[in-house]
């Protein structure tokens, strides 16, 4: 690893296909970032994360496989980015070991994401696991197993951040300053892209309130056409409120300033319907899955064992780097491997 570089991390879930509010919010930054030749970047698919829910173990491989597939349609280049599984390096585990060993208990069940995944839990009647509650120091280990400096992730995800960022900063006091950097998050405004059918942002868990990756122009559209808009515009001939639109804020998120000042007004008047914004926003997004699209199908034709030789190769990449990482984290704390 060259010293001189910005280390950048990131990952996501293996939990279904990735879609727009993906792109958006994260993926595209993703790219961009990787050009970058004074940044080191780490996109991984975390797949350890995901057992904190039950999950279908071939689908999981399935939705991971997918995921990479995505990543590299959007633009990643696994020779310029370490893509890989988390599940390839046993040294974040290790790791997590020794963080959880620092961390008290009462900061990881005050934690918001646990909080609110506990009551979701209890609601339907289910038991938090001890995975969901040592999440966030698992997520430390990600970020401080490569020695990351720059970590983009999306608001909900801010104080796991700020955890490691204490993590590293309690280890180095302990056992000798500069083991860990500490990590910074990504400085910007993180975007929040809104589910079609119901509040909130978009997710995977339905499908018709996403728009995949891979969706067709026809089913981007068909999508839209059921989109919910503003539910007091019961008629054409209504004027409409796009504060409370999801398809307006598709507009700030998409649109020219000229043609969201257009939707806005049309909207506010009557003078357009809400038909007419959704051809809009559809137009929109399929030019930018076009070419995604295009690129997937070619990564297709090579077939599902290249994608898995990328996983590989970045798995054996990473590792070796986090390896070392950790190695010298064990000594410093009286544990080496004998």
């Amino acid at each position: 690893m060259d010293n001189s570089k910005t280390v950048v991390l990131s990952g996501i879930r293996a939990t279904g296909q990735l879609h727009l509010g993906n792109y958006l919010g994260a993926i595209q930054h993703f790219v961009t970032l990787a050009q970058d030749p004074s940044n080191d970047c780490f996109y991984f698919i975390a797949n350890l994360h995901t057992l904190t829910t039950r999950q279908d173990p071939q689908q999981m491989q399935i939705d991971l496989r997918n995921i990479v597939l995505d990543f590299m349609a959007c633009g990643l280049d696994p020779e310029k980015s370490t893509i890989y599984a988390q599940s390839s390096v046993p040294e974040l585990s290790e790791l997590s070991w020794l963080l959880a060993c620092l961390t008290p208990v009462s900061g990881l069940m005050n934690m918001h994401h646990f909080k609110e995944k506990k009551d979701r839990l209890s609601e339907e009647g289910l038991k938090a696991n001890a995975g969901l509650l040592t999440y966030p120091v698992l997520m430390a280990a990600d970020i401080l197993g490569p020695h990351a400096n720059l970590v983009p992730v999306g608001e909900d995800q801010h104080a796991h951040v700020e955890m490691a960022r204490e993590l590293a900063k309690r280890f180095n006091h302990h056992f000798g300053d500069g083991i860990f950097p500490i990590p910074n998050l990504l400085e910007g405004e993180g975007i929040r892209v809104p589910g079609l059918t119901a509040d909130g942002k978009m997710g995977k868990s339905e499908a018709d309130s996403a728009i995949m990756l891979n969706d067709s122009p026809d089913e981007v559209e068909r999508k839209l056409r059921s989109a919910v808009t503003d539910p007091q515009r019961m008629k054409r001939s209504d004027p409409g409120d796009p504060e409370v639109c999801n398809i307006f804020t598709f507009h700030h998120l998409l649109s020219e300033p000229e043609q969201i000042e257009w939707a806005r007004k049309g909207c506010t008047t009557a003078d357009i319907g809400c038909v007419d914004c959704k051809v809009v926003v559809a137009d929109h997004i399929n030019k930018i899955l076009t070419p995604i699209r295009a690129r997937r199908e070619e990564l297709l034709v090579r077939g599902m064992d290249f994608i898995d030789e990328i996983i590989h190769e970045g798995g054996l990449k990473a590792r070796k780097i986090i390896a070392a990482n950790v190695k010298e984290a064990k000594e410093k704390m009286g544990v080496p491997s004998y």
